[in-house]
């Protein structure tokens, strides 16, 4: 048998070729030096370890002095005046959180009350007025008025410091303040309030003389101004006179109506006659044209009142620069803050009628134009404040 089995090898085998044993393994297949299956699985998790190892030192390190000390701070400057409190996130973050608020500092300012459209009669017929109004109204009115204004903003801010450099004295900052709609006002003086009601009253007269309406009702009899007689005709006395007004600036463009105008009554205006439902003026008809003056007048209170307005949200960016208080106490900084609030352009500055004096009315008279002037030119609100802050733990 074993014959027959040597001669079919030998049939098959060609010269000079070597017989093989068949392996008894997957390992006796692998040559020397080729990695295996095993040995690759150990070096992926050896290194899966140590890279998670690295990554876990690393943010180790970096935060190892997160929260390590808090610092309070007392601040003041342009944001008004507040507190943060501030604490290092790693060696060269640092978060801060505070509040601050504007103390309501007033600064007057002053507008003449002026009778009529002619400014160069106006002074003459205000002194002709004044007597009368006094004897019809009790109140004896001034022709100047004055007008409070003061700040009236404040802000809750949350900000990071970073401080790139080795030395740790300057800083650049980004984050946000968060505050109040309304940043200022103006409001009369109570002084003026006498002078006020007296215009508001004259006003109201002028007004129905002007649009042929009664001054008031007795026994359900109409009491007008004019004098059948023409013996003492109030009513072309008070409209040769004209209205009493605070005169601001002028129009910067046409003010439309904002819905139809309806007569309420049977009426004339002018050579006009309207019945009652008749509309006067159609939405979008032209109420003042452009470069007309715009004239304040008191309102329902008797008062004339103007606010500001910004965004409450305000993005922050600025830089900063700080050190020790003391030369040998490293409990005690000093340092200042340099930025701009975003606060969403210039301001508005609405009166009580809804005139916005900012962005609906051009030469602002006085000093309030002034102020106009430049409030128009801070797009973002400029910050420069200083910090005494202790570290309290």
């Amino acid at each position: 048998m074993s014959a027959i089995l040597g001669t079919a090898v030998a049939i098959g085998q060609q010269p000079n070729d070597t017989i093989l044993p068949m392996p008894r393994t997957w390992k006796e297949q692998v040559p020397e030096g080729w990695p295996t299956l095993k040995k690759t699985s150990s070096d992926i998790a050896h290194a899966l370890s140590k890279t998670t190892n690295d990554i876990a030192s690393a943010l180790s390190n970096a935060f190892k002095n997160a929260f390590y000390y808090w610092d309070f701070s007392v601040t003041t400057g342009s944001t008004g005046i507040g507190f943060d409190v501030s604490t290092p996130i790693n060696s060269i973050v640092a978060l801060r959180a505070g509040y601050a608020f504007m103390p309501h500092l007033k600064q007057p300012m002053h507008f003449g009350v002026e009778v009529g459209d002619d400014p160069t009669q106006s002074h003459a017929k205000f002194e002709r007025l004044s007597g009368l109004l006094q004897d019809f109204t009790g109140y004896k009115a001034d022709d100047e008025i004055t007008m409070d204004g003061m700040p009236t903003y404040w802000n809750w801010k949350l900000l990071v410091d970073v401080k790139p450099f080795r030395d740790k004295h300057w800083h650049v900052t980004a984050g946000f303040y968060a505050g109040n709609h309304q940043i200022g006002k103006a409001v009369n003086t109570i002084e003026d309030m006498p002078s006020l009601m007296a215009v508001t009253m004259y006003n109201n007269v002028y007004n129905k003389a002007a649009n042929d309406q009664p001054i008031t009702n007795i026994n359900g009899a109409d009491i007008f101004l004019d004098d059948p007689t023409g013996q003492m005709d109030l009513k072309s006395h008070f409209l040769n006179y004209g209205m009493m007004s605070i005169h601001i600036g002028d129009y910067k463009h046409d003010v439309l109506y904002e819905e139809d105008v309806v007569s309420p009554y049977d009426q004339f205006i002018g050579d006009d006659y309207y019945a009652e439902g008749d509309i006067i003026h159609h939405k979008g008809d032209v109420m003042i044209a452009k470069g007309s003056p715009y004239r304040m007048v008191p309102d329902e209170n008797s008062m004339v009142k103007a606010y500001a307005y910004a965004n409450r949200f305000k993005p922050y960016l600025g830089f900063g620069y700080g050190g020790r208080l003391l030369k040998d106490d490293d409990s005690w900084h000093v340092s200042f803050d340099c930025g701009a609030m975003f606060w969403g352009g210039a301001p508005e500055i609405v009166t009580h009628d809804g005139t916005d004096l900012v962005n609906d009315v051009v030469n602002v008279r006085g000093k309030v134009g002034d102020y106009i002037d430049v409030i128009k030119k801070f797009k973002v609100f400029p910050v420069l404040n200083l910090r005494i802050t202790k570290r309290i733990f």
